[in-house]
């Protein structure tokens, strides 16, 4: 892998919300037709050549296997020149963690080319960035890693990626150990392409006393930019309109910052750029009045995948609604899946499954590689026997809901295979799957004990009928269990298999049906009644009984809704479920924002990863209304 390079970092690698710049020059006769670069960091880093950005936020967050990370391999031939090159790395340390990151104690740089004998060791120059601080509060919520970015620009040092850049204030690296080694451990190589950046963009603004807004064509990763005229060492803060925002259902009380900019000025005409994507659809840059504004900007990015949605209706509304499904589902995707960019970036993997039908309607091939590496996080990220969700991050845990889903017939498992035929995908899962569905026993009643796991949650907010969903949720895993173990000849877990499609298709009738409708309770579920229906627990019979209740009820969030859907398409009664699609959506198409509320009553995010269902059920049922 690395066979002779060095882990670097200046004198101190456990200092965190550390900047550090590398500078390393190569002298070429010629350029050879390929140079692989490899590169390992903790935490993230941009990197130059010749002056010109070549990766922006590179390095994906730990972890690939259990406390092991992932190498970015670049193809750097295009970019080299005859004579001297100049090879910059722009490294920023975490060293805490989120629900979309494991935090490393240590920082540290590896990164090798062979072609052109390029290595990082202790000849690499190096300066921790003087200009970078910590700011004070307020500081950005636990739920995702990274800091604010502090900038003083006092101490600015200049541009640091340019050939005749004054190296005198750099130092020689220290190198912390050889490949592999702890705490950076082993890696492999990067499954997911290169965060996709465009160029900055400079905009028309509205002044509101010292706040200066720029409205973004969309909702959008970006990191903010300006170009100011100062007198020196007034602040400027930087945030996007989604920078405070509420808990989901049930947690709307609660607030969550974001990250922010605060950049100290200089005096005379400076630009800056916050290499800190934040999220949002518009920014709002805090100025003092005395500060010339000559430019204010962003510079777009995002996972590399295009909205590929060909398809166009006579209604208008539907597709808006279409085009915010789409515009959610692509901004609720960088180094993995998220249920939000702009509170948690947490992959749930119930999300995920919402998503990954929408990933083969909606966009290119590109996003199919993110869906593949959340299937493998899944897997191999997994506690014990425990499929757990929210991973890779810290913090994670088990929504037994959420995991039954993610292995059922309908989740982003069988979804993926479905689409692909990645047999290899189903060799890895299907053990694992065994021995998740294996936790549960058989209780007196005949169907399947509850499993708390660390939050037993099927859905937010009220009247969620969790023992029949359960039941629901569980029989359609073991279905896909048995699918996959007849596509892979595997018949060791055949009688586990069998006893439990058994046990639940024998009792749950039995157990749960009220005449009209299924229930554990007293009170009616439409979730519930919809599981019953997608799992095949329901025989036609209970049709027209369970579609009084799916016209009727409405207690899901957007994460159950689209199952809803699916159960009347199902059922064949089509046109009720396009009313109550649009019916339930009108108020998300008819906002002003581009992506999908997190919730039918306007808690949460304004953007979320579980809304976009419509995509799904559009493709599948509806292809008739589109032209």
């Amino acid at each position: 892998m690395f066979k002779n390079a060095k882990f670097i970092w200046t004198d101190d690698n456990k200092k965190l919300n550390d900047w550090v710049i590398f500078r390393k020059e190569i002298n070429l006769k010629d350029i050879p037709i390929k140079a692989e670069l490899k590169i390992y960091c903790d935490t993230k880093y941009y990197l130059y050549i010749n002056g010109e950005i070549i990766v922006f936020d590179g390095g994906l967050f730990r972890e690939s296997t259990n406390k092991n990370g992932y190498y970015d391999s670049i193809e750097i031939s295009n970019h080299l020149i005859l004579g001297q090159n100049i090879i910059v790395f722009n490294v920023w340390h975490f060293g805490n963690g989120g629900r979309n990151n494991i935090s490393c104690e240590n920082a540290g740089l590896i990164f090798e080319c062979e072609n052109l004998n390029l290595i990082s060791d202790k000849r690499t120059k190096c300066l921790r960035n003087p200009a970078h601080y910590n700011t004070q509060e307020p500081l950005p919520s636990y739920l995702y890693g990274g800091y604010n970015i502090g900038y003083n620009a006092n101490y600015d040092i200049g541009n640091f990626t340019s050939s005749d850049f004054d190296e005198s204030g750099f130092k020689l690296s220290t190198e912390y150990g050889s490949y592999p080694c702890a705490p950076f451990n082993e890696c492999v190589k990067r499954p997911i392409p290169q965060i996709k950046f465009y160029d900055i963009v400079t905009c028309k603004y509205l002044k509101e006393e010292n706040k200066y807004k720029v409205k973004l064509p969309y909702a959008m990763q970006f990191t903010p930019y300006f170009k100011v005229e100062a007198n020196g060492n007034e602040i400027i803060d930087i945030r996007s309109d989604r920078y405070i925002i509420n808990g989901g259902p049930g947690d709307e009380n609660n607030h969550y910052n974001g990250h922010r900019t605060e950049y100290i000025c200089k005096k005379g005409i400076a630009d800056f750029e916050s290499l800190n994507w934040i999220y949002g659809e518009e920014i709002v840059f805090t100025i003092p009045e005395n500060i010339k504004i000559i430019a204010l900007g962003y510079r777009e990015s995002c996972y590399d995948t295009e909205i590929k949605l060909n398809l166009k209706s006579k209604d208008e509304q539907l597709n808006k609604l279409l085009t915010k499904c789409a515009r959610t589902l692509k901004v609720c995707m960088r180094e993995n899946f998220m249920d939000c960019p702009d509170r948690e970036r947490g992959q749930w993997i119930g999300d995920v499954s919402v998503q990954s039908p929408q990933v083969f309607y909606a966009l290119d091939e590109n996003a199919i590689k993110l869906l593949k590496k959340s299937i493998y996080d899944f897997i191999n990220l997994r506690n014990g026997d425990i499929l757990v969700g929210n991973i890779p991050g810290e913090n994670s845990c088990e929504l037994p809901g959420q995991s039954l889903n993610a292995i059922s017939e309908f989740g982003m498992i069988a979804t993926y295979f479905n689409k692909t035929k990645d047999i290899e995908i189903l060799k890895l899962v299907f053990e694992p799957c065994i021995s998740y569905l294996k936790l549960w026993y058989i209780d007196t009643d005949g169907l399947i004990s509850k499993r708390r796991g660390n939050c037993y949650w099927f859905d937010h907010l009220y009247n969620i009928d969790e023992k029949v969903l359960e039941n629901c949720w569980y029989y359609s895993a073991v279905k896909f269990a048995e699918t996959m173990s007849k596509i892979l000849c595997d018949s060791r877990f055949d009688i586990f298999i069998l006893e439990r499609k058994n046990a639940i298709e024998q009792n749950f009738d039995k157990v749960f049906w009220k005449g009209g409708y299924y229930a554990s309770s007293n009170f009616v579920d439409d979730r519930a009644n919809a599981m019953a229906i997608i799992s095949g627990l329901a025989d036609k019979s209970k049709y027209k009984n369970i579609r009084k209740i799916l016209i009727s009820v409405f207690n899901s969030t957007p994460y159950m809704e689209g199952y809803i859907l699916e159960a009347l398409c199902l059922m064949g009664f089509k046109e009720d479920a396009y009313k109550r699609m649009m019916s339930r959506y009108y108020n998300l198409i008819e906002n002003q924002n581009t992506t999908l509320w997190e919730d039918f009553f306007i808690l949460g995010t304004k953007n979320h990863a579980w809304t976009g269902a419509p995509i799904t059920i559009i493709h599948k049922y509806f292809t008739e209304l589109i032209v």
